[in-house]
């Protein structure tokens, strides 16, 4: 009797230690936000790494509009053909550029330095035109210039609009070759099919393609921007205006939490910018850099809270924008979006 005391006694300390082990695990898993929603904003702006204010934030649609000025743009002196490349970093929140801004192989910091880093915001225009702080309605929004109530995409798991053109179409138009490349399904599958169709159809010069995972997405993008000496491509291989998404930091936030409370979620951000930073690199490499005029941007769709997305706190909604050329901060680029 009591044998079974003692036996009664261990397998309960070891069912106490079990499940103390499971709570720790699961805390591993932040699903609330650690941070204070009303001083989120002047912790970003005490990181000193912005060349503009919160209050100044640019709408995330103004990068259809630097995109398109590109290339109708006069080419400058000595340059011969208008590139430019829009790398997409999904679900790397404000705070995330904590974990880069010291980093040799920062690609964000590496453009910045030579254009600008700029607060934007992603959920629409608050209290007007508000749609979700989510995957597809943000990136409609940058690649069409306007927000839902433009493009017809407010949350995920819509089609946009047929007649509403990206950027990418707007450029494939006038004859030079684009690509698009993600690994997220709905993406290809749902949001962008209807230019998928389209361009199959009428043969226009634009790819989509979808890949497994990240690591196949650099090394298709890698692909487009490396031109060795003597290399030949065609100009689908050697794309004008690239788009590509990775999504190593919305994997992790969903996974253990959006912000630098999770290792996984500050891992994600360094690996995402140092796969940037080398091909951002290799576009510097190319046997013919020197008479090519490059437009390059990084930007986030959203931000996160928790472990989602998708409302309105300044979690979700403050993004960032870096690019290679400096963008202007004028009340027409403070409030740009194409509308209907």
């Amino acid at each position: 009797m009591k044998k079974k005391k003692v036996w009664f006694r261990f397998g309960a300390a070891v069912l106490a230690a079990v499940l103390c082990f499971g709570t720790l695990c699961a805390c591993s898993k932040t699903d609330r936000e650690i941070k204070d929603e009303d001083t989120y904003a002047s912790e970003i702006e005490a990181m000193g790494i912005f060349d503009s204010t919160v209050a100044d934030a640019l709408p995330q649609t103004i990068i259809h509009k630097l995109i398109m000025e590109h290339f109708e743009a006069p080419l400058p002196e000595g340059k011969t053909v208008k590139k430019a490349i829009f790398l997409g970093y999904d679900g790397f929140r404000d705070d995330g550029l904590e974990n880069i801004k010291d980093m040799e192989d920062s690609a964000i910091m590496y453009i910045s330095g030579q254009g600008g880093l700029y607060h934007t915001f992603s959920g629409g225009v608050a209290g007007v035109n508000e749609q979700a702080t989510s995957t597809a309605p943000s990136w409609m929004a940058m690649l069409t210039g306007g927000w839902a109530d433009y493009n017809g995409i407010d949350d995920n798991g819509q089609t946009k609009d047929p007649d509403v053109k990206t950027f990418l179409t707007k450029i494939a138009e006038t004859g030079r070759a684009v690509s698009f490349t993600t690994s997220w399904r709905e993406h290809t599958a749902t949001s962008y099919q209807p230019d998928i169709v389209s361009a199959i159809e009428t043969g226009l010069p634009a790819e989509y393609t979808h890949q497994i995972d990240d690591a196949a997405t650099y090394y298709q993008v890698l692909s487009y921007v490396a031109k060795p000496q003597g290399a030949e491509k065609t100009a689908q291989e050697d794309p004008d205006a690239i788009f590509f998404t990775f999504e190593h930091t919305d994997h992790a936030g969903h996974d253990t939490g959006f912000g630098n409370q999770n290792e996984a979620y500050i891992e994600a951000c360094r690996t995402a910018d140092s796969w940037g930073y080398e091909i951002i690199k290799t576009i510097e490499a190319r046997s013919t850099y020197a008479q090519e005029d490059w437009l390059i941007i990084i930007s986030t769709d959203h931000g996160g809270t928790g472990t989602s997305h998708g409302g309105q706190t300044p979690f979700e909604r403050m993004t960032w924008l870096a690019c290679n050329k400096t963008v202007e901060l004028s009340e027409e680029n403070k409030t740009f979006a194409l509308t209907k």
